[in-house]
């Protein structure tokens, strides 16, 4: 967020994730469903829902380092997509939309996964890996920002017509 903005509150959403239909379709009702379950009154609301998707499977946070190792080694070598649904309020006017990326995941061994495991500890990153980490990550297409979990250039694109924000 502070790529778009210095001035912004986090506030955790009280929300039931959906988890059936399209990648596309869960990552934008989930995005939609945390936005409105906001009942802060503020000029500009921003939610977002990120996950991971190879052959129409989701990857989401894994919830033990086990699950973290068996998500990778799935992903491994392979190129998936990375979806970000966003629910944005700006002035009372609702925008909504879907941002994909693919990304291409380098030819790992099980001991590099095990070591990208124990010293990230991505329990927090969908898909069990974050590209900032620039270890396991072979190339990409698309916005980068929209991989770490937030498409910073579309919301920037709309957020211009109301407010000042960062370039």
């Amino acid at each position: 967020m502070h790529k778009i903005a210095d001035n912004f509150e986090i506030i955790e959403p009280l929300a039931e994730e959906i988890e059936t239909g399209s990648p596309v379709e869960i990552a934008q009702n989930n995005a939609i469903i945390k936005g409105k379950s906001i009942k802060n009154e503020c000029d500009v609301l921003l939610a977002c829902d990120t996950l991971v998707a190879l052959e129409g499977v989701i990857y989401g946070k894994p919830k033990t380092m086990q699950k973290a190792r068996e998500m990778l080694k799935i992903l491994n070598g392979k190129t998936h997509s990375v979806f970000s649904g966003v629910y944005l309020k700006v002035m009372g006017k609702e925008y909504t939309f879907t941002e994909e990326s693919k990304v291409t995941f380098k030819q790992l061994t099980n001991e590099a996964i095990d070591a990208y495991v124990e010293e990230f500890k991505p329990l927090d990153k969908a898909g069990a890996y974050g590209i900032q980490d620039e270890v396991i990550v072979d190339s990409y297409k698309g916005d980068y920002d929209n991989i770490m979990g937030l498409p910073t250039l579309k919301i920037r694109e709309i957020l211009r017509e109301y407010i000042d924000v960062k370039d």
